[in-house]
């Protein structure tokens, strides 16, 4: 066996099929186009990072804390400042209520005390330019400019910051290391930090980051080391006084991970594309394969042998799925300049774009990978084509004359190719193995309820249907036809789109089943004690009664079961979590349960009659701290009250719907234990219109500034628009499987061409005209892309309720509108390739096809 021969004859061989040759490559030219513009786009955006790591952070190192600092804290800052020749500047960031413009417009705003010197890397892009600057010798605000847009001002006009109104400086388009999703809760505000102090929001109980930021000299060598190295050094100095600190470095492994966790997550949806591609691969080469077994048997006799055969075959193989992965490169690395424009508002920076190697190469690795994976079995069947169907019937099918043992090989490796390929994708080979058993099972599913559908068409038999009608259902059976391969294909598609769409949908519904008309819609936090009943006398006075004021304590752990908690948390062994044991609890005290807390377990004790100070204090503890700390019934906990040390007792669990407006805690104690120490309060009220809400946001902000006056409808509509740009994002991917169902589609209709010409001609024969033609083979791709919605919409329903029910916990309630405008999308567009197809066939001559049977 020479290879020159071999390639002579896939030559001559392929040249005079190449039609029916290249229908396999546009099966996978979807899926890598998929995969190879997300890997570019992720190369893409790491590279930025990189070049832009301190722009990102806006600093070398920052150092943040939710008290002012400490003077230990202070001398430790300037200390490292003065060695690594260093400068800094200080910032004040926190949520509050903002009053905009001269009707006093309340917006839950982000607000920022930042320096002159503000950002020391990078710059804010404002309009007009060097607004931050002023702020050395001007008292102002810089406000977000799509907020300003909303509420029709422009700088010049006020806004009321706390106690201090301000004139708006500017507006701001661009933050370093920020995307447009930082302003979902509210706008981002910039102030002087000189002015922070006179504004009042600086009250107990407020939610305030301090942060100092620091630029060190570039001629120290081996900063980034030299900071790590540095804190490491302190971390129990730093964890005592509760500071956290944030380098160039970690900025960028955060970074790191969050965009290979978003590559993964799109670059699995192209990877089920490739994957469909494969299918379509496999399936139009084993009907190639079928359609030449003449000529490969009258080879045989000529005396060819089987492994030239398999050589001129694989070769063939080879060749196309290197033109596959070729042409899929170039239109996903056109796809990768087009992603930055989907994925721009989650991206706190503009893309550095560029090419990507790796990419390239792993796009036309994986063409051949697949076209070699999935065109093996039928390419083996070769070797179960006898010399003798050189004068036999033709119809015969190889592939299911393959010994069972070489079938399951050919599947297993197969097999493994896949789950090596997708390991390789995601880092994780057991990731790529459960993967792969879960898109088998899919595909399996898909198919069965593609199967059972045309099983109940053909069951039907209504022999009253028109005559085109009964023969397009005749022909989804037909042999080669592949309907129950087009309907897993394409209904894969439908499945993805689906489930994201009804994901979305749940999502919402969870938040809005929280908030129903008889649920409190806005909410009133950082209630300082004193300002309490003057709050709510403003509330009754505008005709409202407050449905819960809950007050709130600040506490930490202190110790577990006995033992410090710092013991626990420098204990390299301990499997206890270290977010619980560290974060600061917010708790309440009261005599009953609300409606959002079911008892699990032991029992709730309403009130206490001891001493709090001596005895132990029972508490009832969620389900998720008890998880987190490892708890049992009769537990003890010490709680660090500001302070005060207070010993406890858990005495119950609860689950808690934290979904819910109104304020709902991790650790509730007994009345009669917290009232006396320092506490704030929230208050939840329900409104009856748009306008009397803002009127009493406005009356009770301008009152008391520090408070915070959520509207729980607006953060919702502020959500509902995050989640829709998400899913925009995710359908933009998923819809790499529905163009692959079509490719597939089309290549179906390209291998069983000559023998729909061939009945073309027999019915013309017969007495049909053209029109009756073509609306039979409409019909038939019409019925596959109804028969592929149904079936993708049957698992994508039943996918939607498996997490609303056992994920969510929700009553399920499908958005079929949506779903009935994917199924339409997917019928219109078999029917159009149906009509493409339909015309080369109808216009076919019938001597033509006599002398081609004759021949």
């Amino acid at each position: 066996m020479t290879w020159s021969f071999i390639f002579k004859m896939a030559w001559r061989d392929a040249r005079t099929q190449w039609k029916q040759l290249l229908v396999f490559v546009s099966s996978i030219l979807a899926g890598i186009a998929a995969l190879v513009a997300i890997l570019s786009f992720r190369a893409d955006v790491l590279r930025t990072v990189d070049d832009q790591a301190r722009e990102l952070l806006g600093s070398d190192l920052e150092i943040e804390a939710t008290q002012e600092f400490t003077e230990p804290v202070i001398a430790w800052m300037d200390s490292l400042e003065l060695a690594l020749d260093g400068r800094s500047i200080e910032m004040t960031e926190m949520t509050s209520m903002v009053l905009y413009g001269p009707e006093g417009t309340p917006r839950l705003s982000r607000v920022r005390a930042v320096e002159a010197a503000y950002p020391l890397f990078g710059e804010l892009t404002t309009d007009p330019v060097q607004a931050v600057q002023e702020f050395d010798v001007q008292d102002g605000a810089i406000v977000e400019q799509s907020y300003l847009r909303e509420l029709q001002l422009a700088p010049g006009d006020t806004v009321q910051v706390g106690l201090l109104r301000l004139p708006i400086l500017a507006a701001l388009q661009a933050v370093p290391g920020e995307s447009d999703a930082f302003s979902l809760i509210g706008p981002r505000i910039y102030v002087p930090q000189r002015l922070i102090g006179e504004s009042g929001l600086l009250q107990r109980g407020s939610r305030v980051e301090y942060k100092r930021q620091f630029a060190f000299s570039p001629l120290v060598a081996d900063l980034p080391e030299l900071l790590r190295e540095e804190i490491d050094t302190q971390r129990p100095f730093l964890r005592s006084e509760r500071v956290r600190t944030e380098t160039v470095e970690s900025r960028k492994e955060d970074f790191d991970e969050v965009i290979d966790g978003l590559s993964k997550f799109l670059g699995l949806i192209g990877f089920i594309a490739l994957l469909l591609g494969g299918l379509g691969v496999g399936s139009s080469v084993y009907v190639y394969v079928r359609r030449r077994i003449p000529a490969i048997a009258s080879l045989r006799c000529l005396g060819m042998k089987t492994s030239q055969l398999l050589g001129m075959f694989l070769v063939q193989i080879l060749v196309l799925g290197l033109i596959g992965g070729g042409l899929g490169t170039l239109i996903g690395l056109a796809i990768q300049w087009a992603l930055p424009l989907v994925l721009s508002e989650f991206l706190p920076f503009s893309i550095a774009q560029g090419f990507t190697p790796e990419a390239i190469l792993l796009g036309l690795g994986t063409g051949l990978l697949i076209s070699f994976s999935f065109a093996l079995l039928p390419i083996l069947s070769l070797t179960r084509i006898s010399p003798l169907l050189a004068l036999r019937v033709r119809e015969v099918s190889p592939l299911k004359q393959l010994p069972a043992s070489v079938l399951v090989a050919g599947f297993a490796l197969t097999a493994t190719l896949i789950i090596l390929t997708l390991g390789g994708l995601l880092g994780s080979l057991l990731a790529g193995l459960f993967f792969t058993l879960g898109m088998l099972i899919s595909a399996g599913v898909l198919a069965g309820i593609a199967w059972l559908l045309m099983r109940g068409l053909h069951e039907l038999r209504l022999r009253s249907l028109p005559y085109v009608m009964r023969q397009s259902l005749s022909n989804l059976y037909r042999p080669n036809n592949q309907s129950v391969l087009l309907m897993t294909t394409l209904g894969m598609g439908m499945l993805i789109l689906g489930t994201m769409v009804l994901s979305r949908d749940i999502i919402l519904q969870r938040i809005q089943f929280t908030v129903g008309e008889d649920q409190p819609n806005l909410v009133l936090y950082d209630i300082q004690q004193w300002q309490n009943d003057g709050v709510n006398a403003q509330i009754r006075e505008a005709g409202y009664a407050p449905e819960q004021n809950v007050p709130i304590v600040t506490m930490r752990l202190g110790g577990l079961k006995g033992p410090p908690v710092r013991e626990l948390i420098e204990d390299s062994t301990s499997e206890i979590s270290r977010w619980a044991l560290r974060r600061e609890y917010r708790v309440t005290y009261r005599d009953s349960l609300n409606p959002a807390e079911t008892l699990l377990e032991g029992e709730w004790m309403g009130s206490f009659e001891g001493d709090p100070f001596t005895d132990a204090v029972p508490i009832s503890v969620s389900e998720e701290i008890q998880e987190e700390l490892d708890l049992v019934l009769g537990d003890s906990l010490l709680f660090d009250v500001q302070g005060v040390p207070m010993q406890t007792v858990v005495t119950s669990f609860r689950k808690v719907d934290f979904q819910r407006p109104e304020p709902n805690f991790f650790v509730l104690f007994p009345a009669g234990t917290l009232e006396a120490a320092p506490q704030f309060f929230a208050t939840t009220l329900f409104v009856d219109s748009e306008e009397k809400k803002v009127a009493l946001q406005s009356a009770i902000v301008s009152a008391y500034p520090n408070v915070s006056a959520i509207d729980i409808s607006a953060v919702l509509t502020s959500v509902r628009g995050f989640l829709d740009k998400i899913s925009t994002a995710i359908q933009f991917m998923a819809g790499f499987s529905i163009v692959t169902g079509l490719f597939v589609l089309g290549g179906a209709l390209s291998t069983s061409r000559m023998q729909r010409v061939r009945e073309s001609v027999l019915l013309r024969t017969l007495g049909a005209v053209g029109a009756q033609i073509r609306s039979i083979l409409l019909l038939e791709v019409t019925l596959l892309g109804l028969l592929a919605a149904l079936t993708g919409l049957i698992l994508s329903v039943g996918a939607g309720w498996a997490l609303a029910v056992f994920f969510f916990e929700l009553p399920y309630i499908p958005e079929f509108p949506t779903l009935g405008l994917f199924a339409i999308g997917l019928i219109v567009l078999a029917f159009v390739i149906g009509w493409l197809g339909s015309k080369s066939i109808i216009s076919e001559s019938p001597l033509q096809i006599l002398r081609e049977q004759t021949g």
